[in-house]
């Protein structure tokens, strides 16, 4: 390994030099910044050529000197003196530990070189006695996450292992949405109390994610990388670490750690024990994640079944996880079926008889409903209330809901020759129907919420199988009868005054006889 050491206004500065290229330059994007007008945004860049360092000028304005000589480019030997601009920075061969100033940068490529974790070699195949260190103090971290399978309480976890193994008296884990935006998500101090931000800023989030490196430095004050960030001024950060929590080569967030007042409370092992950290604590993340999607699907599976057939289930399981508007107005057909006669019928039938003669009819009614792709909204009393056209748009959805009504009617005959066998009495059923404009989602409060239909046109259709529509019978509303009358045979029923409305509607009874 190598590095490069340089002195700027407030002290000495150093980074370690692992994997290549090296930016430098003015610009907040690279490796090294050196923030002053006679060095280029992008002056120069070091790049490893068969394990030897080379110096590389990138068009600068004034150009790159290695040991007084102007060069495009030039390899480097341990002690040059490289001039870009009014700074002198001396390459060194020999890697020392971090200082109380220093920066040092840890690319997740060599680390992952020397930390095998992920092909889960044992510590005793791992030469240096720090690197055992930190797979042993890994051992434990990691049993501890994996064991633990909802999101918050790995994420409580890993802030317990953060603290027990690292002298750190702040930690923060940011994870990013689906948007690729960071949020944070725990923020701890070492006493255990909840903070409300992380002071880590835009241009260190960027180096340590797009980059894919793990970053320490002994004085984030002096770091121009941190000390941009005005958050990092605002909460008197001075040692500070940022590891992106990694998973082969997928970047979910960063663990960030920091010590107020004090400078130079981190080493290099530290850094490779928060890298480690972060890649134990990211594979708990995904797989806690991955848990919490697989409950919620089950969850919105398990609600759905009752309600909508497999298709639609689907088609709804699938808009749901995918952040879906919860409501929304779409054109539909509303069917309500109800038993004639049924509270006369009960006053004679024991409470358990009641439940398994209901049971009977809505089984029959949903097995219609569900054969033609609609959505059972719910069972009212005695009475099913179903829609076509939600949540899968269908073009087609009045006349689905005609031919359910029709099945409805046929499921009905059936039953009472069944009925008939055993001696019991007919069942009569009448149906109605109307299509028209609804808003249609998940409606209700925060602690219960159903799938269903509001507004007017559900109005109509409930009024048009109360007060109209007989015995045995299929009632539409105009829209509906407009939608169909070159499909299905109707009658006028006439126009009828309907509770809550001003002008009358109008009523089409569907033929059945003349129904093929």
């Amino acid at each position: 390994m190598a590095e490069l050491v340089w002195e700027e206004a407030g002290g000495g500065r150093k980074v370690t030099l692992e994997e290549g290229p090296v930016g430098i330059g003015r610009a907040a994007d690279n490796v090294v910044t050196l923030k002053d007008f006679s060095v280029s945004r992008h002056h120069a860049r070091l790049e490893l050529r068969d394990r030897k360092w080379w110096i590389v000028d990138l068009g600068s304005t004034n150009g790159v000197k290695v040991n007084g000589t102007y060069v495009q480019e030039a390899a480097l030997a341990h002690g040059d003196t490289i001039h870009i601009g009014n700074f002198q920075l001396t390459f060194r061969e020999k890697t020392e530990d971090v200082s109380t100033t220093g920066t040092f940068l840890r690319p997740l490529a060599q680390f992952r070189k020397d930390f095998p974790l992920e092909e889960r070699e044992s510590p005793a195949a791992v030469a240096v006695s720090s690197r055992e260190r930190v797979l042993q103090a890994l051992a434990q971290v990691a049993r501890t996450l994996l064991e633990v399978e909802e999101l918050e309480p790995v994420l409580d976890k890993v802030m317990e292992a953060v603290f027990q193994q690292l002298p750190a008296e702040r930690a923060y884990i940011l994870l990013f949405n689906p948007q690729g935006e960071p949020q944070l998500r725990q923020a701890r101090s070492r006493k255990g109390t909840s903070l409300q931000e992380a002071p880590i800023s835009q241009t260190i989030l960027d180096l340590v994610v797009k980059q894919k490196v793990a970053v320490l430095t002994s004085d984030a004050q002096a770091d121009e990388r941190f000390s941009a960030g005005m958050s990092v001024r605002l909460h008197s950060i001075r040692s500070a670490m940022c590891a992106p929590l990694w998973h082969r080569d997928n970047v979910i967030g960063v663990l960030f750690v920091d010590t107020p007042l004090a400078t130079g409370c981190f080493t290099s092992e530290h850094l490779d024990l928060l890298t480690a950290l972060a890649n134990y604590a990211a594979v708990a993340i995904e797989r806690a994640q991955l848990n919490d999607f697989i409950r919620e699907e089950r969850r919105i599976r398990e609600r759905l079944e009752r309600y909508h057939s497999p298709a639609v289930v689907e088609a709804i399981v699938k808009e749901r996880l995918t952040g879906a508007e919860r409501h929304e107005t779409r054109e539909v057909t509303v069917l309500f079926a109800d038993i004639v006669g049924f509270t006369s019928r009960c006053a004679h039938m024991e409470p358990p008889a009641v439940a398994a003669f209901l049971n009977e009819f809505f089984s029959l009614a949903s097995d219609a409903v569900f054969a033609f792709g609609g959505t059972l909204d719910k069972f009212i009393g005695d009475a099913v209330m179903a829609f076509f056209g939600a949540p899968l748009p269908q073009h087609d959805h009045a006349e689905r809901a005609v031919r359910a009504a029709l099945a409805i009617q046929k499921a009905v005959e059936e039953w009472n020759q069944t009925r008939k066998e055993k001696g019991l009495d007919e069942v009569q059923v009448r149906v109605a129907l109307n299509s028209g404009p609804v808003v249609v989602g998940e409606i209700g409060s925060s602690t219960r919420v159903d799938y269903t239909v509001l507004g007017n046109t559900v109005n109509v259709a409930a009024r048009l199988e109360e007060q109209v529509a007989e015995a045995g019978q299929v009632v539409v509303g105009p829209a509906t009868y407009k939608a169909l009358k070159d499909i299905f045979p109707f009658a006028h029923l006439g126009d009828f005054k309907i509770r809550g409305l001003t002008k009358p509607v109008a009523a089409y009874l569907l033929e059945r006889e003349r129904c093929s």
